[in-house]
C-alpha cells in the first residue's frame, strides 16, 4: 500500500481503541476517531487495488510545487525505458540551469550545477528525485526534450494519458507559475503509474542521499 499527500507534514498513524470494563456489564469497544491530517488537500490510496481508503478535499486544485517532480521523473523514466536516453549518456550543462545566472532558481533546492558541467544523466536524475534540485530538473528537461517548454509538454502529454484531468503543468521543477495546479488524488494516480510504468526510476525514490561535487544532500522526503 502507497500514500501520497499533498502539501503534508506527515501523516498521523494510528488511532485510541478504549475498553472498559464494569462489574455489572460486558466490555463495550469504541471505535476509533480518524486521527487529524495535517494538511489542505491528501488522500491515501491503496497501490494494488486502487482503492481510495480515506481521504480529504482531494480533488482541490493546489500548487503542486515540488511534488511536480514526480511528473518529472515519470518522463524521465519513460524516456530511459524506450531507450531514446542512457544513464550514461554525457549531458553538457547550460545556463538556464546556473542558479548564479538565473534569478528564479535563487534560494531554491539545488544540485550545485555550473555552465558547463558534464554530468551524466544517471547523476541528474538522482539530482531531480533524491535532492529536488531545480537546476537539475531544468538540465535532464533541456537534455531530453530540447527545451523546457517541450518537455513540459511531454508532461502535460502524459498526464491526459494518466487521467489526470485535474493537472496542468507549467514548469519542469514546480517553482510558482501561473496556471500551474493539481490535485492529491491525480498526485496519487501519478505515484501509481511511476510505480507500475517505471520501476527501476521508481526505486531511486528510496535513497536517502546523493552527494554530487562533494555536497551531500539528504532525499527532501523525510519519512525515510
Amino acid at each position: 500500500m502507497t500514500h501520497f499527500s499533498l502539501f503534508s507534514r506527515g501523516l498521523a498513524a494510528g488511532a485510541a481503541l478504549i475498553v472498559l470494563f464494569s462489574p455489572s456489564s460486558y466490555a463495550v469497544e469504541q471505535a476509533p476517531e480518524a486521527p487529524p491530517v495535517d494538511a489542505r488537500a491528501w488522500i491515501l490510496m491503496d497501490y494494488a487495488s486502487g482503492k481510495v481508503l480515506a481521504e480529504g478535499n482531494a480533488d482541490e486544485k493546489l500548487d503542486p510545487a515540488s511534488l511536480t517532480k514526480l511528473m518529472t521523473s515519470y518522463v524521465v523514466g519513460q524516456a530511459l525505458k524506450a531507450g531514446k536516453i542512457h544513464l550514461t549518456d554525457t549531458v553538457t550543462v547550460g545556463k538556464d540551469a546556473w542558479a548564479t545566472g538565473n534569478p528564479a532558481l535563487r534560494g531554491s533546492s539545488l544540485m550545485f550545477l555550473k555552465p558547463g558541467d558534464q554530468v551524466s544523466v544517471a547523476d541528474l536524475n538522482k539530482g531531480v528525485i533524491i535532492q529536488s534540485g531545480n537546476d537539475a530538473s531544468i538540465a535532464i528537461a533541456d537534455f531530453v526534450a530540447g527545451s523546457q517548454d517541450s518537455f513540459v509538454s511531454l508532461m502535460n502529454s502524459y498526464s491526459q494519458k494518466l487521467g489526470l484531468t485535474n493537472t496542468t503543468f507549467k514548469t519542469v521543477h514546480g517553482l510558482d507559475a501561473p496556471g500551474q495546479f493539481s490535485t492529491a488524488r491525480d498526485m496519487a494516480l501519478l505515484g501509481k503509474a511511476l510505480i507500475h510504468d517505471v520501476p527501476d526510476e521508481y526505486a531511486i525514490h528510496k535513497e536517502k542521499e546523493f552527494t554530487f561535487n562533494k555536497i551531500r544532500q539528504p532525499n527532501r522526503n523525510r519519512l525515510l
